[in-house]
């Protein structure tokens, strides 16, 4: 039904924010890990880290955020839900078809929280 998929939609919006704002995060401290440790390597050959490393790096911070939000999706209490409202800045109105449209929005709630972490 609708709003069983709005629901759908709410959960993954929260999993899509978290792991964009992961990735960005975690591709900055790489390199930034990177230019570290070329600039501040006490030992005078200065080995560059490879790309595959980085990569490595980026993909541990990406497993630990998804297994937070695994776990914090799989509790009942703490996933969210859409409600289905009426719009208040577009009231009911006719079409010039005759017809009787009501306008609704869907919103993400939920109704019992559950603080973890």
């Amino acid at each position: 039904s609708t709003q069983q998929s709005a629901t759908i939609l709410c959960n993954f919006q929260v999993w899509f924010f978290s792991l964009g704002y992961t990735l960005c995060f975690a591709v900055i401290l790489s390199k930034v890990w990177r230019v570290y440790y070329i600039f501040n390597n006490p030992t005078p050959n200065k080995k560059a880290i490879k790309d595959w490393v980085l990569f490595i790096i980026v993909s541990l911070v990406l497993i630990v955020d998804m297994t937070i939000l695994l776990i914090g999706t799989s509790i009942p209490k703490s996933r969210l839900k859409a409600q289905q409202i009426k719009d208040s800045q577009h009231p009911t109105h006719i079409t010039d078809d005759g017809i009787i449209q009501e306008n609704f929005v869907f919103i993400c709630t939920m109704n019992d929280s559950v603080v973890w972490l």
